[in-house]
């Protein structure tokens, strides 16, 4: 009825577009939401060339945390460009979906802890931040040390001291023979989303 109001000329000053430039939006909308629903999951870990455990690793890893079906937080503690000893965790999922793996996966590059990771800490300066992802809510707990990332997925707090005994649903495997000072990898299997 309304359609049957525009097209006799009862509207506004505002202008009217045909149904079929409607329709033709429509679709173009459509396929802009679809294009951003089905993202293209990048697959690198394929093209593997480095003997370094943490790639090895991380490349049995990529598909199952591109899919959501896994949650990774890697723990590195490295030397920076300055000299300076900095360790950090970082979010898998989110460093997967917003950098190109492929020139760490064929060892041109190394894996280098930011600020805006999950958790920085640079020793030499005595600086810290801690900043939450898509993925993980970070929970400094400053009256017992603890730092727990709590996985936006499913709710479950993943506690990273290594003296906690991992359980079913977290696993942690320190790496040796790496390309940096210490290596950690902590799984998450996600369960089921929060509704």
């Amino acid at each position: 009825m309304c359609r049957d109001l525009l097209v006799l000329g009862y509207h506004s000053n505002k202008r009217i577009i045909s149904k079929e430039a409607f329709d033709q939006r429509k679709a173009q909308k459509a396929a802009q939401t679809e294009e951003h629903k089905v993202k293209d999951i990048r697959i690198c870990g394929s093209e593997l060339q480095t003997t370094c455990n943490l790639m090895q690793a991380l490349a049995k890893r990529e598909e199952d945390n591109l899919t959501g079906c896994l949650a990774t937080i890697i723990f590195i503690r490295d030397v920076n460009e300055k000299g300076e000893e900095v360790s950090a965790y970082i979010d898998f999922r989110h460093r997967l979906r917003t950098e190109n793996w492929r020139s760490y996966f064929r060892g041109e590059k190394k894996i280098t802890p930011s600020e805006s990771d999950l958790s920085f800490y640079n020793w030499v300066k005595g600086t810290s931040y801690h900043t939450s992802s898509a993925n993980f809510e970070v929970v400094p707990d400053t009256d017992t040390l603890k730092l727990l990332f709590i996985s936006k997925s499913d709710g479950y707090a993943i506690d990273v001291n290594p003296k906690i005994q991992t359980t079913e649903k977290v696993s942690r495997l320190d790496l040796t023979e790496t390309s940096y000072e210490q290596a950690v990898i902590f799984d998450h299997l996600v369960v089921r989303a929060i509704p």
